[in-house]
């Protein structure tokens, strides 16, 4: 199936960025199961229950972080998942 992911950074600022992808999930059946997937892939990096944090460039997925990002100073390195829905767009991205 065929879902558009869309994904936010939030600086320390709280200042947020956006960007999404749409990406083919070969074995997807619903949306929980692309958001269960994500959440799998990096569990190591979860911060809080209700959030799935990634890093998009481990996906070769565009970043949202914005120009003066600094995770020497106070900015993480994470996004976190925003929405995903199914979707009838043109492929853009891959979820290995």
């Amino acid at each position: 199936m065929i879902f558009e992911v869309s994904y936010l950074y939030r600086d320390a600022s709280n200042y947020k960025q956006y960007a999404s992808v749409v990406v083919d999930v070969t074995g997807a059946k619903n949306i929980e199961g692309v958001e269960e997937r994500m959440r799998r892939r990096f569990a190591a990096l979860q911060v809080w229950p209700d959030v799935v944090h990634f890093r998009p460039e481990d996906l070769g997925w565009p970043t949202a972080y914005f120009e003066d990002h600094d995770e020497g100073g106070e900015d993480i390195g994470l996004h976190e998942i925003e929405a995903i829905a199914e979707t009838g767009k043109p492929v853009t991205a891959i979820l290995p």
